[in-house]
């Protein structure tokens, strides 16, 4: 039940600020162009202060995180509030001062919603999911085994004891991300009054509040530890803004037309851009062809396994190295499985849907289908949608075929154990599915989109690689997947890779929507 609690609070983190941005894009013509821009000026704000704040800890002037009472308590909090006041909102002035076209009041409050989404995403539900993946394995086993320090052991036994006995703390990772999302568009309304008003005292207003929010939390959490005390002054803090925003609210909205979509339309929409997707997928045999390769791959990964010790025997010369190769188990045969997948399944979905959009823009048919009532946005999520369905008819013909020879040359297996293999390699694949789409819009013609899907696939590839951070990428999912197969599915699941494919499926979905809005068809 726990895990259950933090899986729903950590799914709320992800989808919350896409679903806000939906809520206010139902009221005002605001583009996902700026939830995107948002994105950006948070990203390019830790690329400066990560490091800002690696070369102060290196200069004494910030604690490393083994001694953290080397220095003291209020110089820590000053400090680290100025890094994160500085860096964020002067990211964010530089993301309004290139949008110059942008200067109404839902501007702010949809770049608002993506610099604080993105790190309610991945802060909040990538980390969070990688944090308690962690602490399952742990539960119920003698910690003193594992540590040797006992300032560590009385941490980890007192983070398991709150894991293990108090499960409403798994709201408050979500509840407090949504106060942080308060406080990024309070923050980036107040910016926004330095170019509406021309006056720069917006910006450092942004700033010193920004650095009071994050040097009063970091002073009361690390001096009393009460996470009560600590959750309740971020409540304080978020009010001002939240008032000043409520009265300004009718005046700066008098006289402008709003939205009045409904969801039942949008749906209705989407619904059909989706039939048009899968009608299309059947049409063109793409359905069929991408049952046919993994199925191929389903069937034959047990084979290969199996037989591949009587191969190198029909081998001349290789007759001597037969004895050397192990006998075959069915984690050999999964294996097998699961390489000959992620080898060709990111080829399979680049070949697929690099034309998914620039195809139909070459052939001038995106204007015919926009000119009746589709949005831009159903058109786009509806491809990425009839794609995720199509790879699910070729990975359960997959498993199936799988699973059956499994079964026949290696005897009783798990049939629970492959489905959840299975699904993680879907799931794995989904994000490259989203980088190609996002690949399809951005590209001018075909072989253009096919370069740009082939350069965001490696790059996820390679992202696999990354010291400590590597394992929060699709790769993770790999290895996940790899130790179900071995019978050790409880030995180190990875939540972080789970949560982080949601999170870059949609943020590439995201993306590719906001692109294609601004492009003239």
């Amino acid at each position: 039940m726990i895990i259950l609690f933090y899986s729903l609070s950590v799914l709320l983190m992800i989808i919350l600020p896409i679903f806000l941005g939906i809520l206010l894009r139902r009221h005002f013509p605001v583009p996902w162009l700026l939830f995107c821009v948002g994105i950006l000026t948070f990203t390019a704000s830790q690329v400066v202060h990560l490091p800002l704040n690696d070369l102060l800890t290196r200069a004494g002037i910030l604690p490393n995180s083994s001694e953290f009472n080397s220095v003291p308590l209020w110089q820590s909090a000053l400090v680290l509030g100025l890094t994160a006041g500085l860096c964020e909102e002067l990211a964010r002035t530089v993301g309004y001062a290139i949008l110059r076209r942008y200067r109404k009041f839902e501007d702010g409050l949809m770049l608002g919603l993506g610099h604080g989404g993105i790190e309610s995403m991945v802060i909040g539900g990538v980390f969070t999911a990688a944090g308690v993946s962690g602490l399952i394995p742990l539960v119920g086993k003698d910690l003193a085994t594992i540590v040797q320090s006992p300032d560590q052991l009385a941490y980890l036994t007192k983070q398991i004891d709150a894991f293990s006995n108090t499960p409403w703390m798994s709201v408050m990772p979500l509840v407090e991300r949504l106060l942080a999302i308060g406080i990024h568009v309070a923050c980036s309304m107040i910016v926004l009054q330095a170019f509406t008003r021309r006056n720069f005292f917006y910006v450092v207003l942004a700033i010193l509040y920004h650095a009071a929010v994050d040097g009063v939390l970091v002073y009361v959490a690390q001096s009393t530890g009460n996470l009560w005390l600590t959750e309740g002054l971020l409540v304080l803090m978020v009010l001002p803004p939240w008032i000043w925003l409520l009265r300004i609210f009718p005046r700066r909205q008098a006289g402008q037309p709003r939205l009045t979509t409904t969801f039942g339309s949008e749906w209705s929409i989407f619904i059909t851009a989706l039939r048009k997707e899968l009608l299309q997928a059947w049409r063109t045999k793409r359905v069929l062809v991408v049952m046919a390769v993994l199925g191929l791959f389903g069937l034959t990964s047990p084979l290969l396994a199996y037989f591949t010790p009587q191969m190198f025997k029909l081998i001349p010369g290789a007759e001597q190295f037969a004895g050397m190769i192990p006998l075959p188990t069915a984690k050999d045969a999964i294996d097998q499985y699961i390489k000959n997948i992620t080898q060709f399944g990111f080829i399979l979905a680049i070949l697929l849907g690099m034309g998914a959009v620039v195809g139909e823009k070459e052939r001038g048919t995106v204007s015919m289908i926009l000119s009746k009532p589709m949005t831009r946005s159903a058109f786009v999520t509806g491809k990425l949608v009839a794609q995720v369905i199509v790879y699910l008819d070729g990975f359960l013909l997959a498993m199936l075929g799988g699973y059956f020879y499994i079964v026949i040359l290696f005897g009783n297996y798990s049939f629970g154990d492959f489905a959840l293999v299975t699904l993680f390699l879907v799931i794995w694949l989904v994000p490259f599915a989203a980088v190609t789409l996002l690949a399809s819009v951005i590209g001018g013609s075909t072989g253009a989109a096919a370069g740009f899907a082939f350069g965001g696939a490696v790059i996820l590839l390679f992202a696999g690689s990354i010291p400590t951070w590597g394992s929060l990428f699709p790769s993770g999912m790999i290895a996940w997947a790899s130790q179900i197969g071995a019978g050790a599915a409880g030995d180190a699941p990875n939540g972080g890779a789970l949560a982080g494919c949601l999170v870059l499926s949609l943020v590439s979905l995201v993306t590719a929507i906001a692109i294609f809005e601004r492009q003239e068809l």
